[in-house]
């Protein structure tokens, strides 16, 4: 199944935050691009109540802020996060190829403090 660029949906989270969603029928992964360039989410922390997520830096830098640290991340380098992991992300033209498992949804997407 090819799913093209022009079939994705493209998500502004904010000012500094945008995701790009190609939306295949699976429920077991889910697959995003995403620019960050400043800090995201704006204020507090996010966390995926119900997946694991892997970003892949294709881009910029940027460090993941977690409840486990704070990790520098540039081209190549992968950051795996855990389920319910707390974390927020500051970007300088960071490009990223986001995978969950399982699928990601807004409904187990939580702003936390």
């Amino acid at each position: 199944m090819l799913i093209s660029k022009s079939q994705t949906k493209k998500d502004t989270k904010s000012d500094q935050c945008t995701v790009w969603g190609y939306d295949f029928p699976s429920k077991l992964l889910s697959f995003a691009t995403a620019y960050i360039n400043g800090r995201y989410p704006d204020i507090d922390r996010v966390s995926n109540l119900d997946c694991e997520g892997i970003y892949y830096v294709t881009g910029g830098s940027g460090v993941v802020h977690s409840e486990f640290g704070d990790f520098k991340i540039i081209a190549g380098d992968v950051y795996h996060f855990k389920k319910a992991e707390k974390y927020w992300v500051e970007g300088k033209d960071l490009k990223l190829v986001l995978v969950n498992a399982p699928k990601w949804t807004i409904n187990q997407y939580k702003k936390v403090r």
